[in-house]
């Protein structure tokens, strides 16, 4: 079989730009030197040709999306492009999520979208992702849920992404049902990576 001229899945970082400062993310391990950024228009631009191709476009990275001025017009410009049935999303830790802000990122053409919870304690939140608060938890699903309410167009897919870790393992029942009361369609475990060495080999003697 012919390999494919273009990918089915395409991950785009259009930020390494963080509102939040989170233990487990690379950027905080002090040895990452990942520089301070975001995409321009005219690179973003230059990926259109693989967007009728595509089954899904992911529009994040390392940095928070919502950071990014211009994200509803990647979004659009990449929706009038992608075929009817390819999705288009992020994920988010959800504090810069505003009811205004989901509206127009759903008007944009927004199909999916995933929000970080590792626990549904306002301090364990404030402890693994430090700047980082429930409420804006609480708020962003009250955004995105009457955003998809609203909208006629398509259909909004909103989830949760858990990064498991020894002190908030035995809360993810919790917040898979927080998840679910709060009107999320799936949900993504995921495991803590070490960046650091040290990490490495404190995690192969643990195991």
């Amino acid at each position: 079989m012919a390999p494919n001229e273009h990918p089915s899945k395409l991950f785009v970082e259009v930020t390494t730009r963080c509102n939040l400062q989170c233990g487990m993310c690379v950027k905080q391990n002090g040895a990452g030197g990942i520089p301070e950024g975001s995409m321009s228009p005219g690179t973003f631009e230059r990926l259109a040709p693989a967007f009728p191709h595509l089954h899904s476009l992911v529009l994040n990275g390392i940095g928070e999306s919502l950071l990014h001025p211009q994200l509803e017009t990647f979004i659009a410009h990449a929706r009038a492009l992608l075929p009817e049935s390819a999705s288009v999303g992020f994920q988010s830790n959800g504090m810069l999520l505003t009811e205004k802000r989901a509206a127009s990122l759903v008007d944009a053409g927004l199909d999916r979208i995933c929000i970080s919870l590792d626990t549904v304690s306002d301090d364990g939140i404030r402890s693994i992702r430090s700047g980082g608060k429930m409420e804006g938890i609480v708020a962003a699903f009250a955004g995105l849920n009457k955003a998809r309410a609203r909208t006629r167009k398509r259909d909004l897919s909103i989830g949760i992404e858990f990064v498991l870790r020894r002190d908030n393992i035995t809360g993810l029942p919790e917040a898979i049902r927080w998840a679910g009361r709060y009107g999320a369609n799936f949900v993504i475990v995921s495991q803590l990576l070490p960046y650091h060495k040290d990490s490495v080999a404190q995690a192969a003697y643990d195991t």
